[in-house]
Parts: structure tokens; sequence; C-alpha cells
């Protein structure tokens, strides 16, 4: 039986514009005035030439599959008022409940706060190739939280979110890519860890079928998926001596071998439900066929599975 395509939302000016700062691709935060629960969403606009928009899609989905938070991303179009459409995506805020709602608000503190805010010799502002955005720093900080049990939690959580990245291929994990939800005015630091989210880097979304000397066609049928999984390059790091950070595969890998990491990709990897090829099929296949070519949808499903192998691997 084949699944039905994902819908595809439609937003309008309507809904309101508030530029999102965060990042560096365009996106605006919008709130539908006729639909339920007053929830905000971030509308993206995918670099043009890559399908950062079903990547964002079907990291959803599978994030789901494994049963690592997530916020809910649908694929969507920006209608303009002069009648253009503009394919993106819309990721539900995670930092509020739903209008009404009696519930705490939530702020996001993003790591390279922490981190800044753990040790003053670290700098929050550096953009690429920060080294000091270690293994070690993230779970230290961690610490943070004013409950130890629940930030031992946290630290699975995080590797978790890591072993997620190795799966899917996401080397966009910087230091303003996963973060703390601080309960609005309180004193201390009671909150929640934030979702896994921003997975648009990941699933080949930058590369062209066919034409460059780097294609989905050529890493399908000539050099290997394993040869593009192998030169990705992640925004963690393992030493600070490190030129570059690991891929993710080799972040998980190089953890597994530190004592102070070990035992919380070992707890994670046992509490993450994979999802059987099948199912990641049914998940890839269900992108609308004008928004996702055959070729990506083969390099995507076959980077997922080498992943899902040589994770087994690392773990056996």
């Amino acid at each position: 039986m084949m699944s039905e395509d994902y819908s595809i939302t439609e937003v309008y000016p309507t809904w309101g514009k508030k530029t999102e700062q965060m990042g560096s691709k365009r996106k605006f935060w919008v709130r539908n005035p006729g639909g339920s629960g007053g929830r905000d969403w971030l509308f993206k606009l995918p670099t043009e030439n890559t399908g950062e928009h079903w990547a964002e899609k079907i990291a959803y989905e599978i994030a789901r599959e494994m049963r690592v938070a997530a916020p809910r991303v649908e694929l969507a179009f920006y209608c303009d008022a002069d009648g253009g459409r503009q394919r993106g995506s819309i990721t539900e805020s995670f930092t509020s409940e739903a209008a009404g709602s009696l519930t705490p608000e939530y702020e996001l503190h993003h790591g390279n706060q922490i981190l800044a805010k753990m040790d003053a010799d670290y700098d929050p502002d550096r953009k690429f190739g920060q080294s000091q955005h270690t293994i070690q720093r993230i779970f230290t900080g961690m610490g943070i939280l004013r409950d130890a049990s629940y930030a031992e939690q946290c630290r699975v959580k995080l590797a978790g979110y890591f072993i997620f990245d190795a799966l899917i291929g996401n080397v966009d994990r910087h230091h303003e890519n996963w973060g703390i939800l601080r309960e609005i005015g309180r004193e201390l630091w009671r909150g929640r860890l934030a979702p896994s989210f921003d997975h648009a880097s990941s699933l080949g979304r930058e590369l062209q079928d066919i034409g460059r000397k780097k294609s989905r066609e050529r890493y399908l049928h000539e050099l290997g998926i394993e040869s593009y999984a192998r030169r990705a390059r992640g925004g963690i790091f393992v030493s600070e001596t490190d030129k570059r950070g690991p891929s993710p595969q080799e972040l998980t890998r190089r953890c597994l071998q530190e004592p102070a990491c070990r035992r919380f990709f070992e707890a994670a990897f046992r509490e993450l439900d994979f999802p059987a090829p099948t199912a990641v099929e049914r998940i890839v296949a269900r992108v609308p066929d004008d928004w996702m070519t055959p070729l990506s949808r083969e390099f995507a499903v076959a980077l997922m599975s080498y992943n899902h192998e040589r994770l087994r691997e690392i773990f056996r």
C-alpha cells in the first residue's frame, strides 16, 4: 500500500513576520491567525539549489521513529502578496506552550551561552572552527542544571542527539544548535533540555544529482557512500588541538574510547529505536515528487543505511 505524500502548508503574509537573527539561513517567525492552538512557527528558506527543506522534514520523521525529541516540521510554501510561492519548511516553536496555557514559558539558552557561563575562557562568538566546543565541555555544561540526577539524564539524551546526527549525516551541530530551556522568571537554573533542532545540513542536501565532480550519481555508483560519509566534518570537537571537528560517525567512535563520555553514548544507544529499512524508505518516499528527485531519495536512503550499519559496528 502506497503512503500518502506529506501535506504542504501554505504560509501567508497575514500570518505575521518577525525575522529570526540566529544562524545564517533566511528565516522568520509566523503564526496562523485562524489556526487552533496559537503556536508560532519558524519558516525557513533553503539555501539555493539545496534540499534543506526536505532534509528538515525527513530528519524530523526519523527522529520520531527513534524517540529523539524534536520539534514538529512541515513542508511549506510562503505565498507572498504578489502571488509568488517560495518553497521551504516550518518548524514549530518549542519555547512556549499554546496560547492560553497555564504551563511555564521557557527561554532557550544556546550552547555557546551555557559554555561561556561555565567557563570564562570560552569564546561564544566564534562561528567557525570553534575547537573549544568539545564533547567534554558540552557534558560538563549540563552541570549548570541544579538537579544532578536530571543533568545526568540530559547527558544521555544529548548523546542520543549526537548518535541521531551520525545516522542522518547532520554536520551542523555547532554551539548554537543545542541548548537548555530555562523557565522564565526563575532565579536558579531550572528547566529542561531543549529538543534536537535544525537538521537541514543532513542527508546529502547540498549535493547535485549529476554534472559535478562529486555528485549523488557518482557517490552512489562510483565513489561509494562511505567516501561521502568519511569526508563529513562536524561542529563538535573531541580535543581542542584538533584542526577540524570529526564526522558525526567518527565523533561517536571516539567518544566510546573516552571514559568520561562512553557511558552516556552506550546508554543512549540502548534507548534509541532505530527505524527498519522499510520505515526509512517509507518516510523518504512521502516527500512529494516535485520536491525531491529520485536520485536524492536513493542517496538519502543509502546514506542512512550505511550510517546505521556503521553505528551497529561501532557499538558491537
